[in-house]
């Protein structure tokens, strides 16, 4: 891409793109050679993800407008999936629009989280097209009794495990009757880690007719924090599967 460079008079126009799971570093290298004069980027990192701010100069409005397509396409193309919304938009946003264009109800079971999923589910305007159920399986007899979870899965591989995980969104999608689960356990801490399994190791899975699937992420910061980027986490693993059903 070209860009001419700034002249005296000559107007700016923004755009924010709104990205999750790529680090600073790698979003730089990713784009490295779209920008130069008349175009600049600006990044702010949050627990929610990393938002990409475009910036491009030029001296007529169907200029500014091309050149800001033009980038964001470029953006699109190399960032790929990463790339979530544009402006204000937030992922449980994004990911209701989906469910619902496409006619697809979801089930949700949260362990670490603690009903924050399906806080930020019903928050969306005309949410209840597409969420059925949720169901906050905090301890482990509640994870059998409310997810009917086996008991032998706990037991070999723990609370928090990618299994467990699977399972969890296999169960709450079986017992809501919906056509996906998504399910989250983890460790929030300050305390309850160990060596094998320290504070902020968080599993989201996501169950389908289709498939199972389950992620393994490390968050840091304090139990808050972590709850945020655990919910998060859920809601982009929702996200890319639904894109790709």
């Amino acid at each position: 891409m070209f860009f001419r460079r700034k002249r005296s008079g000559e107007n700016k126009k923004s755009r924010v793109l709104r990205t999750y799971g790529l680090t600073e570093t790698v979003i730089r290298k990713k784009l490295r050679g779209i920008f130069g004069a008349g175009a600049d980027m600006e990044l702010l990192s949050h627990p929610k993800g990393i938002d990409l701010t475009i910036t491009v100069e030029g001296e007529s409005e169907k200029l500014l407008d091309e050149l800001v397509e033009t980038t964001e396409k470029q953006i699109r193309h190399r960032l790929g999936e990463h790339v979530f919304g544009t402006g204000n938009e937030k992922m449980e946003g994004v990911a209701g629009r989906i469910l619902s264009d496409r006619e697809i109800s979801l089930s949700v079971a949260e362990s670490c989280t603690g009903g924050l999923i399906c806080h930020w589910l019903t928050n969306v305007p005309g949410s209840s097209e597409y969420f059925k159920q949720g169901i906050i399986a905090y301890s482990n007899s509640a994870k059998t009794s409310l997810l009917n979870l086996p008991g032998e899965i706990l037991k070999k591989f723990g609370a928090v495990s990618p299994e467990t995980a699977e399972e969890m969104a296999k169960r709450v999608k079986e017992t809501g009757g919906t056509d996906i689960g998504i399910a989250v356990t983890g460790i929030a801490g300050p305390g309850g880690g160990t060596r094998e399994k320290p504070v902020g190791l968080v599993y989201t899975g996501f169950s389908s007719s289709a498939k199972i699937v389950s992620e393994e992420h490390h968050f840091g910061g304090g139990r808050e924090l972590i709850k945020i980027q655990a919910a998060q986490a859920s809601l982009d693993l929702l996200r890319r599967n639904i894109i790709k059903q």
